[in-house]
């Protein structure tokens, strides 16, 4: 069942639409319909609709720019326009959205239908609606794969690539000779036992299908392989990358994968490095992208975010490394304590037997480390828990099996707080910056998301999420701000309307005076006379 939309400012059509409609329902459901715009941007669109039909002249916000606007936020979703206007203009701009169709009033049934029918087929087109998987087959070679995605995964756990390892990458035909390199590492948002072989299947089949449709015609090169469990994706380019363009071709990817196989990934980047022949360490690329995942727990899933995003205002700390520890760091750092703790009992039942006697502090050595490594703030362990040295004066004191693991597990306690401190208050300063930024700037009439993202320079991924995260819109919360100093302007009756409409952002007041009205339920001069007569009683 596909989900729709309707957007019309008569009341007759929006009707008919919906009276049409019911007649095809064992396709399509309609969840919202709104009289213009403004409305279906601010409560349609966070209702992820699959297909929205819409009018084209409407107040405040008009057909082709809702559709614009929604795809920044869903960049999967179809649409069809009705128009009493017969003009090229419109046709062409519809045209350049991908409109399914372009209809004229008076609405046919069989001209509704056909039109929807077509959108049907386009979301399964999309969408690749095919779930067997002995159907799944690729037609590249499987050994040369092999090879590859061994080179690769080998590749990204080396500080520095050898000479003759280079030289075997070209000959197996692996070119990373490029002046700009993006790594990013696809993630399950599933804990891993809850995937089961034939979602790996679907994922590997879909994934690979989707990067070559949408990577098709972008200006970079890429290389996909699979690392382990997880695929990763080198993005190469003798340019500067198009950090808005990558964003939104990755955000499509990753609902689209959603969409197919109803599981949700997520992707990290990590910052911009050189090609093979440079300085660059490919192991850091690898890791840093990896901590950009981390931020899942912070600001939800099925999100496209970058190393840029999450590394400012953080300091700079020791991270994993691909050590005999690595399974350990990798538990805490996702917040999986319960496993770290049982693995760390493990190792430490393990070398109380006899044979480990001559080691058994270099390895307490080598787990305390590891824990330290899994820390993103460091200086926050040391000042507020207790200092490195003190660390590991308390560990060789301790006299029993017992008392080295109750230190342990305070010690992995007090990481997994600190680590979701910090992650939290990175977040949580992006957010006041964003805050800050709308309302420095809510009297820009177009303020837009992407302003911000610029501005700011987050990506809009990144926002949407910190946005989400904290229950509000991008479109809600510009509105709450204007609608809050609007009230502050109109208790001043030196402000006429039209002033007041102009000093919060809007070009037209009759539009300002609907946005009040839907904000506060009576319209800026009933809300005046109110405040005038509360100030007189």
């Amino acid at each position: 069942m596909y989900k729709v939309i309707i957007v019309d400012d008569e009341t007759s059509v929006r009707e008919r639409l919906l009276s049409l409609i019911n007649k095809i329902k064992e396709s399509f459901e309609v969840i919202g319909v709104y009289e213009n715009g403004y409305d279906a941007l601010e409560n349609g669109i966070p209702l992820n609709p699959d297909l929205i039909i819409t009018d084209i002249k409407m107040p405040y916000v008009n057909g082709i720019e809702l559709i614009k606007r929604a795809k920044l936020e869903l960049p999967f979703v179809q649409s069809i326009i009705i128009s009493g206007f017969d003009s090229f203009d419109y046709a062409k701009q519809a045209i350049s959205l991908g409109v399914i169709g372009y209809i004229s009033k008076p609405i046919t049934f069989e001209e509704l239908s056909e039109t929807m029918e077509k959108a049907k087929i386009e979301i399964d087109n999309k969408l690749l609606l095919n779930t067997n998987i002995k159907d799944l087959q690729t037609n590249n070679d499987e050994a040369m794969r092999l090879i590859r995605d061994s080179n690769l995964s080998k590749l990204v756990t080396l500080k520095n690539a050898p000479k003759v390892f280079k030289e075997k990458l070209i000959q197996d035909e692996i070119n990373l000779d490029y002046e700009n390199i993006l790594l990013g590492v696809f993630d399950n948002d599933e804990e891993s036992e809850k995937i089961t072989f034939e979602d790996t299947e679907l994922v590997s089949y879909y994934l690979e299908n989707y990067l070559r449709d949408e990577l098709k015609e972008a200006n970079f090169k890429y290389i996909v392989f699979r690392n382990g469990s997880d695929y990763n994706i080198f993005l190469l380019s003798n340019d500067h990358f198009d950090i808005e363009d990558i964003e939104a071709r990755f955000s499509r990817i990753i609902i689209k994968m959603k969409k197919a196989t109803k599981i949700s990934l997520s992707i990290g980047f990590s910052d911009i490095g050189g090609g093979i022949e440079s300085d660059t360490s490919f192991r850091k690329l690898y890791r840093h992208a990896c901590r950009v995942l981390e931020y899942r727990t912070i600001i939800g899933s099925n999100i496209v975010l970058f190393y840029d995003d999450v590394d400012k205002g953080q300091s700079s700390t020791g991270k994993i490394d691909d050590n005999e520890f690595k399974s350990i760091s990798y538990e805490i750092v996702y917040g999986k304590i319960d496993n770290a703790k049982d693995k760390i009992h493990q190792i430490l039942n393990n070398i109380t037997l006899d044979s480990f006697k001559s080691t058994y502090f270099f390895i307490l050595n080598n787990l305390l480390d590891c824990l330290l490594k899994s820390c993103v703030n460091l200086k926050m362990l040391f000042n507020d828990y207790m200092p490195n040295v003190e660390l590991i004066q308390k560990m060789v004191s301790l006299k029993t099996i017992d008392s080295v693991m109750s230190f342990f597990d305070d010690v992995v306690d007090t990481i997994d707080r600190i680590n979701k401190v910090s992650r939290q208050t990175g977040v949580d300063n992006s957010f006041l910056q964003i805050k800050n930024y709308i309302e420095n700037n809510y009297k820009n009439s177009t303020l837009s998301l992407k302003d911000v993202a610029n501005e700011l320079g987050f990506s809009v991924s990144y926002i949407s999420a910190i946005l989400k995260k904290n229950d509000v819109s991008f479109t809600k919360y510009l509105t709450k701000v204007r609608m809050e100093k609007a009230k502050v302007l109109l208790a001043n009756e030196y402000y006429k309307i039209i002033m007041v409409a102009n000093e919060v952002g809007y070009e037209d007041p009759y539009y300002f005076s609907h946005c009040f009205k839907k904000y506060t339920g009576i319209s800026p001069l009933e809300y005046r006379n109110n405040e005038k007569k509360e100030s007189l009683d």
